[in-house]
């Protein structure tokens, strides 16, 4: 007797993006789905015996249909309570902007005891524009700490560092500093770890608050198409709230966690309690899987590790953790089965996560790590092969590489010429038959797929056209690679394409139908492609309005 199906899908043209699937021809016109898994992948005819009177039938009208997209370096919940709740200046382009954008949340929450705000632009607003003087203007006497939309940098007021103790003689937090005046008073910008350092005494998000913020964009995710997420700095209390958010009924991705190890606290306490976060938090929907490592800062604040000095001014920054704590802490958390994830800007924070990869393989043996790099906004081409024979793999923000006149002339100047030609090097390591992801690292940037999808192809501006500028051509991306970035590499990469990634039998039915094919029409409107549905394990998780 033939199953029935709950649901079926049919005259859609499915890329599956399964073992063998290409680009030049979809697999499919239609799918089963039964208790939240895909029963059966094949034409109409095939599909439509699954169907019963209480089957649900949807029309794919000849549409795209992929995988659910997985964005697999991402701080959603972060993110999430940081734009929902405070003051957001991603727009800003001058420090009056800016002051005014927290001047007016300011004067419409009287209530927060704090101002917090998120998102100024690192590349045009630096210490000299961002004192505290300038911020104790507009936030009526609290508190307040604005951060990058990197979460690299941020900034404060008079009150903030005075209720944080940073004082003259205070001592610089690890891996962090404050940028001093000539008395060695607190100028206003924050670098580093020393954001970490204010956040002490700054009141966090209540759970009510992160639960409030992280449905809204649940929903927001769920609307471009994506159905799984791996957030690349969760504690322990994030987890508990993904599991909150679950028992709920409104959690409608897929979560992976990865939890941040700190090189000034001892090995074992950290290795014990991602062990036990591990063990409590491990189902299909909420569960940790990695360890999340920072190995260097950002170059636009002059953070970044280098394999040699910046050509600029000759200097270099310093990796966050000892080559020695490097092998140390890789070789513990590799031991026990943890994945890395490991952030990673210079060439040279990439070559000692390499080596310290490397050396937790000749400790350990080697097995399915997955071990993974993320961002890679400049690799030594002599380090490209390792990731293959290592089974590392690449994750990058592609986005990035459009160009950007003042942030590369920044990056230009420090890197010279030669070092250039290797900013987010994705097309050579595709080459190379290194296994490649694409994301978004939202809040620092948009979570929009389509755009980071369109950028690593073209590495032009969205509003680009063939004969526009390019950054680096040479690393170019085709669509179907930068669709299984999003896809089935993405799975693979969160520990999760043995029930998802792909359309095929067995698997959940985390399928998304879009509104245009992208695989047939010019590349620079890529960007524009939006989901019609969106199903997560069956169950439709977004319609648009008219489908």
């Amino acid at each position: 007797m033939t199953i029935v199906a709950d649901k079926i899908i049919i005259n859609g043209r499915v890329h599956t993006m399964a073992a063998g699937s290409t680009a030049s021809a979809p697999c499919a016109q239609a799918i089963a789905i039964k208790d939240e898994k895909i029963i059966a992948v094949g034409d109409d005819q095939q599909i439509t015996q699954y169907a019963h009177t209480s089957t649900q039938i949807i029309d794919a009208k000849g549409h795209l249909v992929l995988p659910g997209l997985q964005d697999t370096h991402i701080h959603f919940q972060l993110s999430s309570a940081d734009i929902y709740h405070s003051a957001v200046l991603y727009e800003a382009e001058t420090l009056a902007q800016a002051l005014a954008i927290i001047k007016e949340f300011s004067e419409k929450n009287p209530l927060k005891k704090w101002i917090r705000g998120v998102g100024f632009d690192p590349v045009l607003f630096t210490e000299k524009e961002l004192t505290k003087e300038a911020l104790d203007g507009v936030t009526a006497g609290r508190p307040a700490l604005i951060l990058a939309s990197d979460y690299h940098n941020g900034w404060a007021n008079s009150l903030a560092f005075e209720l944080a103790g940073v004082k003259v003689e205070s001592r610089e937090p690890e891996n962090g500093r404050f940028a001093r005046l000539n008395d060695g008073s607190p100028k206003g910008f924050i670098y580093e770890d020393a954001i970490w350092y204010m956040n002490r005494v700054a009141p966090s998000y209540t759970d009510d608050e992160l639960l409030e913020a992280m449905s809204h964009y649940c929903h927001e995710f769920n609307k471009q198409g994506i159905t799984g997420v791996l957030d690349a700095m969760a504690p322990r209390s994030y987890l508990k709230n993904y599991s909150t958010l679950h028992k709920r009924g409104d959690l409608s991705l897929r979560v992976r966690c990865t939890s941040k190890i700190f090189s000034h606290q001892a090995l074992q306490p950290q290795l014990d309690e991602l062990i036990s976060m591990r063990e409590e938090y491990n189902s299909d929907m909420v569960s940790l899987h990695s360890a999340k490592f920072f190995l260097d800062g950002v170059m636009e604040n002059g953070t970044a590790y280098f394999i040699n000095p910046r050509s600029d001014n000759g200097e270099n920054s310093e990796l966050m953790f000892s080559p020695s704590k490097i092998s140390e802490y890789f070789s513990a958390f590799d031991k026990e089965k943890f994945q890395l994830h490991v952030h990673t800007i210079g060439d040279g924070a990439v070559r000692a996560a390499l080596d310290g990869i490397e050396a937790a393989q000749l400790n350990n043996g080697s097995w399915d790590s997955r071990h993974q790099l993320a961002h890679l906004q400049v690799v030594d081409p002599t380090d490209i092969p390792r990731f293959k024979q290592l089974g590392v793999l690449a994750n990058f923000q592609t986005l990035w590489t459009q160009p950007d006149k003042e942030n590369d002339i920044l990056i230009n100047t420090m890197l010279g010429k030669k070092r250039s030609q290797w900013l987010y090097p994705i097309g050579e390591l595709i080459k190379q038959d290194a296994t490649c992801m694409l994301s978004s690292d939202w809040g620092v940037s948009t979570y929009e797929p389509f755009s980071i999808i369109q950028s690593g192809i073209t590495r032009q501006t969205l509003d680009a056209n063939v004969n526009s500028e390019v950054n680096t051509a040479q690393h170019r991306i085709s669509v179907f690679d930068a669709i299984k970035g999003y896809t089935i590499n993405a799975a693979h990469a969160a520990w999760r394409d043995d029930v998802t990634g792909s359309i095929e039998v067995g698997k959940y039915a985390d399928v998304v139908i879009l509104n245009q094919d992208v695989f047939n029409i010019s590349v620079y409107d890529i960007h524009k492609t939006q989901a019609l549905l969106t199903l997560l394990g069956g169950k439709q998780v977004y319609r648009a309005q008219g489908f």
